[in-house]
């Protein structure tokens, strides 16, 4: 049933990566690596306002770095993503996590290198997906 929902969103990210591209400036692309700042789209960078501060690898995998949502969540936390040509799928797992932190995903078009990089996230149970935007974070070291 998971993998039916991602195929879905996948299928759906095709009409909506287009307006997603549209609302971002030229700068770093996701699948590069590096730390991002997750905010509702149109808050004003700053670390105090990111929902999270996710760091992705060249590998596929990354991290939770800080969840202003869900507290200490970096020991548990599991961010794996893949790129195929489009959008980036970005999927946190939070299932190791004891604080019931749900599992959610961002569908992110990251294709082009735009920062900030517009997304779609979606929470398991939710109805609409919620307009976020990454921005790059320089600073989010150990």
């Amino acid at each position: 049933m998971r993998h039916c929902s991602v195929y879905v969103l996948l299928t759906a990210s095709t009409l909506l990566v287009p307006s997603l591209h549209a609302v971002a400036e030229p700068g770093t692309s996701l699948a590069a690596g590096g730390c991002w700042m997750v905010l509702p789209k149109g808050e004003t960078p700053e670390r105090s306002n990111a929902t999270e501060v996710i760091c992705l690898g060249r590998d596929g995998y990354g991290e939770v770095r800080e969840s202003q949502f869900y507290g200490d969540v970096a020991a548990c936390a599991k961010v794996t993503y893949r790129t195929s040509n489009g959008p980036t799928l970005v999927e946190i797992d939070f299932g190791a996590c004891t604080n019931a932190a749900p599992n959610h995903s961002l569908l992110c078009a990251s294709s082009a290198g735009r920062k900030p990089v517009a997304c779609l996230q979606t929470v398991p149970g939710d109805d609409e997906p919620v307009e976020m935007e990454l921005h790059p974070f320089e600073r989010a070291g150990p």
